[in-house]
């Protein structure tokens, strides 16, 4: 071989690949923008999935948090129900305690005020007898 069938074969090797690089890079491009394009599809369906499965869960959630406060209103309104009627008992039961004592005292405060009364007659009479004054 001659040396210019040797350049020949150097400018023909050259251009193949310049051109077999030129093809594939045309290729991966193409492939590229397609794998975009599918990656931008699924990303907005994922992207729905998740706000779909977000709301539902934000439902579920805030049909939780109801039921839960109806269910602590419930038991707090039972217990302060019967915390009431605890009370009303006590209550009750204390008045009438306080009444039993307040009769007996006066019962009692009354026979000492006789007493006295009685003493005071008594020694009404013993000054008018010992001094003779009225």
């Amino acid at each position: 071989m001659t040396e210019p069938q040797v350049w020949t074969l150097i400018g023909v090797f050259a251009a193949v690949m310049i051109g077999a690089i030129s093809l594939l890079l045309r290729q991966n491009d193409k492939t590229l923008t397609a794998l975009s394009g599918q990656n931008q599809n699924t990303l907005t369906m994922l992207s729905r999935q998740n706000e779909n499965m977000l709301t539902s869960l934000s439902r579920q959630n805030e049909n939780a948090i109801t039921a839960l406060r109806n269910e602590m209103n419930a038991r707090f309104d039972g217990f302060q129900m019967h915390f009431e009627a605890k009370f009303e008992t006590l209550e009750n039961k204390f008045d009438t305690k306080f009444e039993t004592l307040e009769n007996k005292i006066d019962t009692r405060l009354g026979s000492i005020d006789r007493r006295l009364e009685d003493l005071d007659k008594e020694v009404a009479n013993l000054a008018t007898r010992f001094w003779k004054s009225s």
